[in-house]
C-alpha cells in the first residue's frame, strides 16, 4: 500500500539530543565499523532521500526535506553528509543530525572528490554501501565517475530496516508519533461527525498533526464508502455514507498510523472488523507467525475476506520507515520478537456494498502486546 507523499516536507525536525544523545549514535555506527573490519572496507555510504530514508536516518539522524542526501562514514576521520540542499540551508541542517560536517552536495567537487581523496589504501579501495537500491540515476553516476578505479563499491548486507532490532530510546520516540496520530485521527472523526464531508475531514486530520509539529504527514481516503481508498483530490464532496479513511504521521523521523472508519447507525461492518482487530491485537506476543495470525483472524471474519487495500496482510513492522520490511502475511513464518512494532491492519469489503478498516500500534513485549494507540481510540466520544 503506497501514499503520495509531499515534495517538500515542512514539519519540525531536530535532533533531539535529550532522547537520543551523542552516544546512541556511537553505538550505532560502532556497527558499520565493525562491517567495515570484516569487510576491508575503508568506509560505508549510505544515501536516502524524502521518501524513503530508514537506514540514513538511523545512523545519522538525517531526514532529507527534500531530493536526496548521503552520509560518507569511514573507519577513520570524520563522517560528512551531503546534501541536495543549497549552501545557505546548511546552518539549519546541521541542527538534525550529530554529523559536525554537513555540506552542499551540488558542489560535488568539494563535497565528495575533496573527501574521497582523504581515503587511504591500496587500490582498488573498498567502500561498503546502504540505500543504494534507491538512489537516482543521476547521482551514481556522478559516485561511479569520481571513484573510477581507485574505489570498489559493495552492497553492504543485513542492514536493512527487516535486520535491525528496534533500540529502547526508540520506542520512546515511537510513543510519542503514536500520540500525534491518535490526535490526528480524532480530528477526522470530529470533523466528520460535525457534518463535514470525507476529503474535509482528512484535511483536518492533517492540519491537526501538523499542528502538533509532525514532519511528514500522509493520508488516504475512500470516497465510495469503503470500496477503495484513493489520495486526495480536491473534490470536497458532501458528507454521505460512512467515513473510511488512514493517516500516517512521521514525528521526529518515526512513523505512526492509523485507518479510522466511522458508520452511521447500527450493524455495519465495523464491529466485526473491531472484533478482528481486538482478536489480532491479543496475539502479538513473541513466536507468533503471519500463519498462526491468518488463521486465529479467519475465525472473526468468518467467511469475508480481508479488504483488498491490505493486499493480504495483517500488518508490518513499522519504525524509521513506515514498512521496515516484515509482513504479516499468510505464508509468514518469520516469528515475531521481543522489541518489534507493527502497525496491524485488518478490514473487510462486501461485493455489492462498503468496506470497513481499523488499525492500531502494537509494541510486542516480553509479557504481551503493548498497545500505543487504535481505531478505537479515534472512535471514542
Amino acid at each position: 500500500m503506497h501514499t503520495v507523499q509531499p515534495s517538500i516536507m515542512i514539519g519540525s525536525y531536530t535532533w533531539d539530543q535529550d532522547r537520543l544523545p551523542r552516544d546512541e549514535f556511537e553505538i550505532r555506527v560502532a556497527e558499520l565499523h565493525r562491517a567495515m573490519d570484516k569487510h576491508g572496507w575503508r568506509a560505508i555510504f549510505i544515501h536516502g532521500d524524502a521518501r524513503e530514508h530508514s537506514a540514513l536516518a538511523y545512523y545519522t539522524n538525517f531526514v532529507p526535506r527534500l531530493r536526496w542526501a548521503l552520509a560518507l562514514i569511514p573507519r577513520e576521520g570524520e563522517p560528512r553528509l551531503l546534501l541536495s540542499m543549497s549552501s545557505r540551508d546548511m546552518p539549519a541542517m546541521k541542527l538534525a543530525t550529530w554529523i559536525g560536517d554537513v555540506v552542499c552536495g551540488w558542489q560535488w567537487e568539494k563535497a565528495f572528490d575533496e573527501w574521497l581523496a582523504g581515503l587511504k589504501g591500496a587500490d582498488p579501495i573498498g567502500v561498503g554501501t546502504i540505500g543504494f537500491d534507491l538512489i537516482q540515476p543521476r547521482l551514481l553516476r556522478s559516485i561511479e565517475g569520481s571513484i573510477g578505479e581507485r574505489i570498489r563499491l559493495n552492497a553492504a548486507d543485513g542492514f536493512a530496516s527487516a535486520d535491525r532490532a528496534l533500540r529502547p530510546r526508540e520506542l520512546t520516540l515511537l510513543r510519542e508519533a503514536c500520540s500525534v496520530a491518535k490526535e490526528a485521527a480524532r480530528a477526522m472523526v470530529k470533523s466528520w461527525r460535525g457534518g463535514e464531508g470525507a476529503e474535509t475531514a482528512v484535511m483536518a486530520g492533517e492540519r491537526k498533526a501538523r499542528a502538533m509539529a509532525a514532519l511528514d504527514v500522509r493520508t488516504l481516503v475512500s470516497l465510495d464508502g469503503g470500496r477503495t481508498l484513493v489520495p486526495f483530490r480536491g473534490e470536497f464532496k458532501a458528507k454521505n455514507g460512512s467515513l473510511v479513511a488512514y493517516i500516517a504521521v512521521n514525528v521526529k523521523g518515526y512513523w505512526a498510523e492509523l485507518f479510522v472508519t466511522v458508520e452511521e447507525g447500527a450493524g455495519g461492518l465495523l464491529p466485526g472488523v473491531l472484533s478482528g482487530l481486538d482478536a489480532l491485537k491479543v496475539s502479538m506476543r513473541p513466536g507468533v507467525t503471519g500463519v498462526r495470525l491468518h488463521a486465529q483472524v479467519r475465525n472473526a471474519l468468518g467467511s469475508r475476506p480481508l479488504h483488498p487495500v491490505l493486499s493480504e496482510s495483517l500488518g508490518r513492522r513499522i519504525g524509521l520507515s513506515l514498512n521496515e520490511g516484515v509482513d504479516l502475511r499468510r505464508d509468514s513464518g518469520r516469528p515475531v520478537v521481543v522489541g518489534d512494532v507493527y502497525a496491524l491492519h485488518i478490514g473487510v469489503r462486501e461485493p455489492a456494498g462498503g468496506g470497513a478498516l481499523a488499525s492500531a500500534m502494537v509494541a510486542v513485549t516480553a509479557n504481551g502486546p503493548e498497545i500505543l494507540c487504535g481505531s478505537q481510540d479515534a472512535l471514542a466520544p
